[in-house]
């Protein structure tokens, strides 16, 4: 077993709430897990507090008190330097009925976008009919099953709608609220909030300024039976081969030692800069890169950001195969695409674009030229919203379908996902701000996992191309234990994904090349999990060393720590006794 450095955890202890079917547990400030005779009925509640780019105010619990296990009080305070808010929330649960009420106060001026509840529904809700009751008299809609560009539901004060064999209501007091797609952000869930978009933001919320909002949620009926686990360990099964394994890319960010031989056995399939068009110092970023992709033998890719149509021929002359274009508002317009088409016109250069956003952005692209692009882009991070290891884990259910609408709106066209990450390296929406510091899970096991199960989503629904992370550095590749899993893939390059049939709580992905298949499998959960091996060698990859990495099938089950990764066939790559420095 090769050993991974784990991220340290700063996550909350659930905290159990309720006696009878209906129970929650308390994370944070937050109401995460509300369950109904065990079956999940919201997957979070809490108190969203947004600044004036959109970025998050991390929520600081100064006391919890609780009664008993069915009502507690949680003291919160919001505080980034600009915002200051505090709040008191009362929660309170009986068999049937939940009640959250939050009466918060801001502690000086300053600019917000939202601040107040936010409820998150589950994604099995795609399909049904919901009664919504507004100001103005009842509605009808439904949580959409294509991911819905604009708000799907409207002006709630309350809202009504069957889930199996339970009538779930809610009422909300305090603003008027609106249901949105979190599917754009590839969280698993919709997203009910107050404050519609709809109305003017940033707002100024006035030192004093009280902000009182309360929610109740009703169950009745009774829930559909459980499904039963299998027993004993079950197996992977190879299933039918799927699309080609995706060209597999790198960002880069920062220069590289010349002698980095790590970065070039993680085998990238080309080189991926992205330049803001509006700062100086980008002609330098991009001639780096460039000695970086021929250092390593493949092309380079440029996104050109914050562009306009009168930059476009200042990239010319740049020795890349792709030219990724997004203007101001980081998507794609008619007068970028045309600038590029007239000057790379008979270069065989390819032109991109989409967004550089969120896959939101290009799902909600008016006059997006399709028609002179040669591919579709979009980026993925994991911690759009949320950044708790449940929630981030969660986001792989959602990639296979925006890449999915991502390939209808490419009408044909190949699509590139890209960047990839946990944490993104800069604030789309406040590109001037300080960047988000790197997240330490990236770093450790987890995100060698959630890697394996990315790769897999994206790829079987059929991503051409995708681009992960960066080179080096504390989002790099090298010193990182994803650098196995890309090392493991390298070989394999141009080979052909294979369906896996896996137990629940695992991810992975298989290649076929020739005659050869390689397994990856991966356990992104903080719980083991056991595998059959199936008559297989496997090695496994997880935050403790063991003397030999090689597991015999015949020694038994293959347990999977949670978190940690298994190959099959090992590989020599895999058998370090450490992960490779650059």
């Amino acid at each position: 077993m090769t050993a991974m450095t784990a991220a340290a955890s700063t996550e909350p202890t659930p905290r159990p709430l309720g006696h009878g079917p209906l129970r929650a547990d308390l994370l944070g400030a937050a109401l995460d897990r509300v369950r109904f005779a065990g079956t999940p009925v919201l997957r979070r509640v809490y108190v969203g507090v947004r600044d004036r780019d959109w970025r998050t105010v991390p929520a600081q619990v100064l006391g919890v008190e609780s009664e008993g296990g069915d009502r507690v009080t949680v003291h919160v305070r919001h505080d980034n330097g600009d915002v200051g808010f505090r709040w008191t929330g009362t929660i309170s649960l009986t068999d049937r009925e939940l009640t959250f009420e939050m009466d918060g106060q801001a502690e000086r001026d300053f600019l917000r976008s939202r601040v107040g509840l936010c409820l998150l529904h589950p994604l099995r809700l795609a399909g049904t009919p919901v009664l919504v009751r507004g100001p103005d008299g009842e509605h009808t809609g439904r949580f959409p099953e294509r991911i819905s560009p604009h708000q799907p539901l409207r002006d709630i004060v309350a809202m009504r709608y069957h889930d199996g064999g339970l009538e779930v209501s809610i009422e909300l007091d305090g603003d008027v609220f609106e249901t949105e797609d979190q599917r754009n952000w590839t969280d698993a869930s919709y997203k009910t909030y107050g404050t519609p978009l709809s109305l003017p933001f940033p707002v100024r919320l006035r030192r004093g300024r009280r902000v009182r909002q309360r929610m109740r949620l009703s169950v009745t009926g009774r829930p559909a039976p459980a499904r039963t686990p299998a027993r004993g360990p079950a197996g992977v099964r190879l299933g039918a081969d799927g699309p080609p394994l995706p060209a597999i890319g790198l960002q880069h960010r920062g220069p590289v030692p010349a002698e980095s031989r790590a970065l070039a056995e993680a085998g990238p399939a080309f080189v991926h800069a992205d330049v803001r068009m509006d700062l100086d110092g980008w002609r330098e970023h991009v001639a780096e890169a460039g000695e970086v992709a021929r250092g390593l033998g493949v092309p380079l890719r440029v996104g050109a950001v914050r562009a306009t149509p009168g930059q476009v021929a200042e990239l010319a002359g740049t020795p890349m195969d792709t030219l990724l274009l997004f203007g101001p508002r980081l998507t794609t317009t008619r007068e970028l695409a045309e600038a590029a088409r007239r000057v790379f016109a008979g270069t065989g250069l390819r032109i991109g674009g989409g967004s550089r956003a969120h896959f939101a952005e290009l799902n909600r692209a008016d006059g997006l030229p399709v028609d002179l692009l040669d591919l579709v882009c979009f980026p993925i991070t994991a911690t759009a919203h949320a950044d708790d290891t449940a929630s981030v884990r969660e986001t792989l259910r959602v990639h296979p379908r925006v890449v999915a609408q991502a390939r209808e709106l490419a009408g044909g066209r190949p699509v590139l996902v890209g960047p990839v990450s946990l944490r993104p390296a800069w604030d789309p929406w406040a590109p001037d701000a300080p960047p988000p510091p790197p997240d330490p899970r990236h770093r450790g096991p987890f995100g060698a996992a959630w890697t394996v199960g990315a790769l897999a989503a994206l790829g079987l629904a059929g991503a051409a191309e995708i681009s992960l992370y960066e080179t080096t550095g504390p989002r790099g590749v090298v010193g990182a234990p994803v650098w196995h899993v890309l090392a493991a893939l390298r070989p394999y390059a141009g080979g052909r994904l294979v369906r896996l049939d896996l137990p629940d709580g695992l991810t992975g992905l298989a290649v076929r090349k020739d005659a050869r298949h390689l397994i990856i499998v991966a356990n992104p959960s903080d719980e083991p999990r056991a595998l059959d091996p199936g008559g297989r060698d496997w090695e496994l990859l997880a935050e403790s060393p063991l003397a030999d990495g090689v597991r015999p099938a015949r020694d038994g089950p293959l347990v999977l720590p949670g978190p940690s990764v298994a190959f099959s066939p090992p590989t020599t790559r895999t058998r370090q006794e450490r992960t490779p420095d650059a």
